[in-house]
């Protein structure tokens, strides 16, 4: 029982850092306190601190400079893999943070060129679009805009699903996503883009625009997803050159 409890009480204050990293509190390349200033604010004894810290090591979040102490780690701490197809709220919990969404909003709108050409659109035509931002911890992450034929999902359809998947909502109705194709480019946080992650304008971004399809190759949903760049790591998988390739 007490190996248990020792074991909780170190995840639990790495939990507790991570989250302060996570919402800005702690930024990338800042010193933490030294040990026995952070086990007294935390109230924690300093073993149970450096197991935690420990933790945070193997993860990643923290380094440990012998003789100048605990830094924040100049890495992401999301990793989205693009190879695989599933929602920025599974990808925030499969790593232990606290998914939520905020700011949402649903209309029907004239949806960009390309976007209204992807669904095969006519001129003018408008489409179902839901904006929301999406949180790690409370700290805002991904400001994004799903855009869907009105015939497939109304506004009031993607005003009902909150911080649901829109995938799962196709998939009800029988418009499974079996592939998605995306497009990764540098950019910068302006405007209602920059207000709505909280962020100054000229913040790093990597956006992501992305066409998903059923098995037939019917697109169903396109998407232009704004991750701040400091909080992901973006990673593709890339086949071959096989041995008869050049």
């Amino acid at each position: 029982m007490a190996v248990a409890r020792r074991r909780s009480l170190r995840h639990l204050i790495a939990d507790g850092l991570r989250g302060r990293v996570v919402r800005g509190e702690l930024h990338p390349g800042e010193r933490l306190p030294s040990e026995p200033e952070l086990a007294r604010e935390l109230g924690v004894s300093r073993s149970s601190l450096r197991a935690a810290i420990a933790l945070l090591e193997e993860d990643g979040v923290l380094r440990r400079l012998h003789g100048s102490g605990t830094y924040v780690a100049h890495q992401p701490l999301l990793r989205n893999d693009l190879s695989r197809n599933f929602g920025v709220t599974s990808m925030i919990a499969a790593i232990g943070l606290e998914p939520g969404t905020v700011d949402e909003q649903c209309a029907a709108e004239t949806p960009p060129p390309e976007v209204a050409e992807a669904l095969g659109l006519g001129e003018d035509a408008q489409a179902s679009a839901f904006r929301r931002v999406r949180t790690a911890d409370g700290r805002r992450v991904v400001d994004s805009v799903d855009w869907c034929r009105e015939d497939v999902l109304s506004p009031s359809d993607l005003n009902a699903l909150g911080d649901g998947s829109v995938y799962s909502a196709l998939a009800a109705r029988g418009l499974a996503v079996q592939h998605g194709v995306a497009t990764i480019a540098p950019n910068t946080a302006e405007g209602a883009v920059a207000r709505r992650l909280a962020v100054p304008r000229g913040a790093l971004l990597l956006s992501v625009f992305q066409t998903d399809s059923t098995a037939d190759g019917t697109v169903v949903l396109v998407s232009l997803e704004h991750h701040l760049a400091d909080a992901f790591e973006i990673s593709v998988y890339r086949r071959g050159p096989g041995v008869d390739e050049g």
